[in-house]
């Protein structure tokens, strides 16, 4: 069965991978929201049910309606976390609701990051540890069940670099075997590839978003007059 989001994004990374995580990161507004509504409507249509974790109130079933008006919401389960560590017990209790749910096709969580770093000052190194055994226990789950994790994560511009870099950093970085950076340049968005297991290169590709979701953008047109 192929996991895919029925956009460009298939292009550059293929199918979501079924053994690992796949991070998507940018500022907010960028799309990564709309990409995982994209990923969860076309695994509802596959026949499969899709566990939907949103950490910062952005799950809209408008949105998902306005992406396939069809979509069968009855395969969607949704959990809402509003600290980290309500998002800590949803994760680890993932298992659980897998085998009680049966027929699960993807697991999203949206966003990892938001309420790790609204905590993360209190305790730097307990939160950092806490957050690499949600993504082991994620990891684990994909293997275990065979079925792709999609995350998504924020971004920030190094100081001295002046790059843009997940948050999380390198933690995130080695549990995810495939990221997507979300940004704009001139106004205008765009996804590049920054990690996979098996496409190599760094492409990038114009885009922007309306109802149906990313669209590509292929060229510019200008209007001189």
């Amino acid at each position: 069965m192929s996991y895919v989001s029925g956009c460009f994004v298939d292009r550059i990374i293929g199918t979501l991978q079924k053994d690992t995580i796949t991070t998507i990161f940018g500022p907010p507004g960028s799309g990564k929201t709309t990409l995982t509504f994209m990923y969860a409507v076309n695994c509802i249509n596959l026949g499969k049910k899709v566990i939907y974790i949103d950490t910062e109130g952005g799950f809209s079933v408008e949105r998902l309606k306005q992406i396939n008006d069809e979509v069968d919401l009855t395969n969607l389960i949704v959990f809402s976390a509003k600290s980290f560590e309500q998002q800590q017990k949803i994760i680890i209790n993932l298992n659980k609701e897998i085998k009680n749910s049966k027929n699960i096709g993807l697991v999203i969580v949206d966003s990892l990051v938001m309420l790790y770093r609204l905590k993360l000052g209190d305790d730097p190194q307990r939160i950092n540890s806490e957050l690499g055994e949600q993504l082991r226990l994620l990891t684990e789950i994909s293997r275990n069940f065979e079925i792709p994790i999609l995350v998504t994560n924020q971004m920030y511009k190094d100081f001295e670099t002046k790059k843009s870099k997940m948050v999380g950093g390198n933690l995130i970085e080695y549990w995810s075997k495939t990221i997507l950076e979300f940004d704009s340049e001139n106004d205008i968005k765009f996804i590049k590839l920054r990690k996979h297991k098996f496409i190599g290169g760094n492409n990038k590709v114009n885009f922007k978003i309306d109802n149906s979701g990313l669209v590509e953008i292929k060229h510019r047109s200008f209007n001189l007059f």
